[in-house]
């Protein structure tokens, strides 16, 4: 009975060991799959990165640009004001409403419009520029997250799991 007892027992212990070195195996595959996934993900966050990276880059073009026009147009509204307020001041001449006071208030009323419109997309793009500063922030928050999972997964977890070896049970008489 004792034998009887001993092969069954081998044979357990070797089955065990067999669905030991299996799930062994599967949790292995499952990590590398996990490790390839974290890793892709972060490839897509470097991308996503470098992508409003170029973007912060011509929005930040765009409001240099939108600021100078800005300040063009300053010099032509100050002679545009000063002319039509020396016209208006004029010494011995009655005050008219003509052709070239009209004009004046139409060329003065055009540059402020135009400045009201170039300061409106100047504030657009720096609400866009806050928003993409703050994307970047978190992208990059992101990316320091997946690093530290990858490092963690693969230098711990995966050099732990490689130190485990599953020896199949080896009875006395084999």
């Amino acid at each position: 009975m004792s034998v009887l007892q001993r092969e069954l027992n081998d044979f357990s212990i070797n089955k065990s060991n067999d669905e030991l070195q299996k799930q062994s195996e599967l949790v292995g595959a499952m990590f590398r799959q996990r490790l390839k996934e974290l890793s892709d993900a972060k490839t897509g966050l470097d991308s996503q990165l470098e992508k409003t990276n170029q973007e912060i880059s011509s929005v930040e073009d765009s409001l240099h640009q939108l600021r100078e026009a800005l300040r063009s147009k300053d010099g032509p509204m100050k002679v545009a004001t000063t002319r039509f307020a020396v016209r208006s001041k004029r010494p011995n001449v009655e005050q008219t409403r003509d052709f070239v006071h009209g004009g004046l208030m139409n060329e003065i009323n055009e540059i402020t419009s135009s400045q009201e419109a170039l300061k409106n997309q100047i504030a657009c793009a720096e609400e866009t520029l806050h928003r993409l500063m703050k994307n970047k922030e978190r992208l990059q928050q992101d990316i320091t997250i997946k690093k530290k999972s990858i490092q963690i997964d693969e230098q711990q977890c995966l050099r732990l799991r490689k130190t485990l070896n599953w020896r199949g049970f080896r009875p006395a008489g084999m």
